[in-house]
């Protein structure tokens, strides 16, 4: 009994077959166990001698079938080959994949199909002896080259630099507000915010966009606005800079009166009539903390006192030998530090948090 009009045989089986583009077209076989020589046949292509198939299997690795070895055949998704003229196979590994491919080059829109790599991610060429280097969108990578070991991708990155801080986003367009937050400083504060670009630098305000996609690291500098331009306040303090808004509600419920001047280049923040636990050689003292540029990313550290102080006991007090002269007084520095169990923490930590190593560094002294 014949075979109905029209209906395919029990055994026909298909395959894609693509050149180097990676544009499929399905071809029928009826045998399972095609050779090499029988998939060049199938594509019509001559002189065969000239022709290459490669199986791209589905692992992920791509592989010569020659043209006396039969090729894998297998499961329901089509098997996919390609076919090329070439006179020399290149190898290499893209991820975790082992690859011949039949050109001297490659291109990086070819890499990203081969290897399933998303747009969000840059690729790399990992090389002997030199550094990896980055394989642009658009461009091909050349197989030729000796050392080529692998390709690998990683998820990309936009850097920026804030105030000194190098920050890392996954998008490219943010804002200045965010890139402030992220690098610990407070954009509600009174900042003077310049962003420096490869075109150039201007003003900006915290909601302005910035995108990062220009040549090179985009810098944010942030200068307090000084407001009353060194004057003294009601209170008597003179502000020189000025404080984090958070800074200044801390000292206010605290009932501290302070100043903040500048010496030279460094800022200082200046506590009056500080109050000292009983055993010290006065009862109250002048407490200066550095304030750098780049607090609250930049952690305080240290705190120095004026006059110098000594216990009533007798006992020397260590680590505290150091004058530092600021504004023509000399202040007795109290080289104390945050151990390894509590580093700064530039979103938490602040002018409040460093007093309580103040508080506790001068009762550590007198109490027993």
């Amino acid at each position: 009994m014949s075979e109905e009009p029209n209906q395919l045989p029990k055994n026909l089986t298909f395959i894609e077959v693509a050149d180097i583009d990676l544009n499929f077209r399905p071809i029928s076989i009826t045998d399972a166990t095609p050779t090499g020589e029988q998939i060049l046949a199938l594509c019509n292509v001559s002189p065969r001698s000239d022709y290459v198939v490669l199986q791209w299997l589905a692992s992920g690795d791509i592989e010569e079938v020659r043209p006396d070895e039969m090729a894998r055949i297998s499961g329901p998704v089509p098997a996919r080959f390609i076919v090329s003229k070439s006179d020399r196979l290149f190898r290499f590994k893209l991820e975790d994949h082992s690859l011949v491919w039949p050109r001297g080059k490659i291109a990086e829109a070819i890499l990203r199909r081969l290897g399933n790599i998303d747009a969000s991610s840059m690729l790399y060429v990992r090389r002997k002896d030199v550094s990896d280097e980055v394989l642009e969108p658009g461009s091909d990578l050349s197989l030729a080259d000796v050392g080529v070991e692998q390709v690998y991708a990683s998820r990309r990155t936009w850097k920026i630099n804030v105030q000194g801080v190098l920050v890392e986003f996954a998008e490219p367009e943010i804002t200045v507000r965010r890139a402030m937050q992220e690098a610990g400083f407070d954009p509600e504060q009174n900042w003077i915010i310049v962003l420096k670009t490869a075109s150039g630098r201007r003003n900006v305000s915290a909601d302005d966009p910035i995108d990062l996609r220009e040549p090179g690291i985009e810098k944010l500098r942030l200068t307090p606005r000084d407001v009353n331009n060194g004057e003294l306040t009601a209170e008597g303090g003179k502000r020189e800079f000025q404080l984090l808004k958070s800074d200044e509600e801390g000292l206010a419920k605290r009932q501290l009166a302070y100043e903040t001047i500048v010496d030279g280049s460094r800022r200082w923040l200046l506590l009056k009539d500080y109050a000292l636990p009983v055993g010290f050689n006065v009862g109250t003292v002048t407490v200066a903390v550095e304030i750098p540029s780049s607090y609250p990313s930049a952690e305080l550290d240290m705190f120095y006192c004026f006059p110098a102080l000594s216990l009533t006991s007798g006992r020397s007090i260590e680590q505290t030998q150091v004058v530092q002269d600021i504004r023509g007084m000399p202040f007795q520095r109290w080289s104390r530090h945050r151990g390894a169990t509590a580093p700064w923490r530039p979103m938490r930590d602040s002018v409040l948090t460093h007093l309580t190593l103040v508080d506790a560094s001068l009762h550590r002294e007198v109490e027993p």
